[in-house]
């Protein structure tokens, strides 16, 4: 499971992602990352909430992640 948030987005909240990933570490396949200044649609490039630099390290994240699990 790979989860990026935006620390802005309130649904689920910075402390709800933390209490999720809290339980999820017994799991070896997890990764969550956290975006200071984004928020919920960080990566829609034609929208308001679009952070260039989240979406791009997001990206890597998603491939990187894809390639590790999927190359299995």
């Amino acid at each position: 499971m790979l989860g990026l948030f935006g620390n802005e987005h309130r649904a689920p909240t910075p402390e709800q992602v933390d209490q999720h990933e809290a339980e999820l570490k017994t799991s070896k396949d997890y990764e969550f990352h956290h975006y200071e200044g984004a928020e919920r649609g960080f990566f829609y490039y034609d929208r308001p909430m679009y952070r260039i630099e989240q979406a791009l390290d997001g990206w890597q994240k998603v491939f990187a992640f894809s390639g590790k699990h999927l190359a299995k």
